[in-house]
């Protein structure tokens, strides 16, 4: 492995992990090292879901349009609950040491979001897209105000946790939220593990705090991807395939195509081992979806 390859994150813009405390750094190493070992071609959240077994409650935190339920829907045979506000992120979310997407961002009123609502044959109702015939159940709101709730009136475990809320602060309440449903089976899909500082950390010191035991599943593309391949015109779902590559440049601080020369960028491309490289370039779409089951549950009925 090339030197100093491991202190870089494989992620559009590769973090140099030193900013972190020696326990975090070498949690992030020995995550890597386990990922390399459960790369895949797809999705990660569908795949999962396709080999899905048991009972449970299938939950999709953070669902925007609502295609990634409603998938999860089709690949499972059951009802998933999809969690969103519809009216964007609640709270500015950093990406690492790159774009700052500000509260309010990733709602279905913006632009692309509602070409792509019209695209992909979604309707809106009452603010809440559409079934499509899926057995889904979409509750809207934060989920600092819903999740809760929602588990109160639905007893019983958790059989997949899809965690799509993007910011540290959301994905840490939704945890912690979630402790007491975990249990030995559960599965965890977070779609933008890789971001350091937030799906990554909050699951980190979870954890740590919890004291249970996980293994690493599988490592592939994320979801936004996954909304795009719904477009039926071949013409509409190639633009919007760059769209969703580019998505920094259209939510972030519209510096993304000049931050190419960026040390944060080319850093991680001349260090990273070969076979990281060619995962990240092997088919459009970032690959920062993470899957994990919990196979002890240490604290977490306490």
């Amino acid at each position: 492995m090339p030197r100093h390859s491991d202190r870089y994150i494989p992620n559009l813009y590769a973090r140099d992990i030193g900013v972190y405390d020696t326990d975090y750094q070498d949690f992030i190493r020995r995550t890597l090292r386990d990922l390399r070992q459960h790369k895949i071609a797809g999705h990660t959240l569908l795949w999962e879901a396709a080999q899905l077994e048991g009972d449970g409650l299938l939950l999709d935190l953070g669902v925007w349009i609502g295609w990634s339920t409603r998938l999860v829907a089709d690949k499972t045979g059951r009802r998933v609950y999809g969690f969103d506000t519809f009216e964007g992120i609640v709270e500015d979310w950093q990406v690492d040491d790159g774009a700052l997407v500000k509260a309010g961002a990733l709602s279905i009123a913006e632009p692309w979001a509602q070409r792509l609502i019209e695209d992909t044959g979604v309707t809106i109702e009452n603010g809440i897209p559409s079934k499509e015939g899926r057995d889904v159940e979409f509750v809207k709101g934060s989920t600092y105000d819903t999740l809760a709730p929602f588990l109160d009136a639905h007893p019983g475990p958790i059989a997949l946790f899809h965690m799509d809320l993007d910011t540290y602060e959301s994905c840490l309440h939704a945890l912690e939220t979630c402790k007491g449903r975990f249990e030995v089976g559960s599965i965890l899909v977070f779609d933008e593990y890789l971001v350091t500082n937030g799906e990554m950390r909050a699951f980190y010191e979870f954890q740590e705090k919890y004291g249970f035991e996980f293994r690493y599943r599988a490592w592939g593309l994320e979801i936004m991807e996954m909304n795009a391949a719904m477009v039926g015109d071949r013409t509409k779902r190639f633009i919007h395939k760059l769209e969703a590559f580019q998505a920094q440049r259209l939510l972030g601080d519209g510096s993304y195509v000049w931050k190419i020369w960026d040390k944060r960028f080319w850093r991680f491309w001349w260090g990273a081992p070969w076979g990281d490289i060619r995962f990240m370039l092997g088919k459009t779409g970032q690959r920062k979806s993470v899957s994990l089951e919990i196979t002890s549950p240490g604290r977490l009925g306490a």
